[in-house]
């Protein structure tokens, strides 16, 4: 069973990431709602896959979080690090690069599109 950690500020968000996840398949599911929480959680917990929003409160964004979840040497293997964000791929490009992410998704999505990204990065390809 996979492991995912969701990552958003918003409960509601939250809430439907883990109902669409819940629905879909058999994913152990566990939350933070910033990216020092997430960080915690993933040197205890070894997530295979992180669901993170870009625009996080506490002074660190996504991105950042993302960057520090690839270089940690206890999160091994690596999670696998899915962003979400409302703001367009264009303008997070370079951020996202720098990142080390695994897949970008726009805001809005369907949870078709949620599911297709996470199947996608397991079978082996990025689209």
């Amino acid at each position: 069973m996979k492991k995912i950690l969701i990552v958003d500020d918003q409960d509601e968000i939250r809430d439907l990431l883990r109902m669409t996840l819940e629905l879909a398949q058999s994913f152990a599911l566990s939350e933070a709602s910033n990216a020092a929480d997430a960080l915690a959680q993933v040197r205890r917990d070894c997530p295979d896959l992180v669901l993170m929003d870009v625009m996080l409160p506490g002074g660190m964004s996504g991105l950042e979080a993302c960057r520090q979840i690839k270089q940690m040497p206890e999160a091994r293997p690596t999670p696998k690090v899915i962003i979400v964000s409302a703001r367009p791929f264009e303008d997070l490009r370079a951020e996202f690069e720098a990142s080390g992410a695994d897949l970008f998704i726009a805001k809005p999505f369907g949870p078709i599109q949620l599911v297709q990204g996470i199947s996608s990065l397991y079978n082996g390809s990025n689209a």
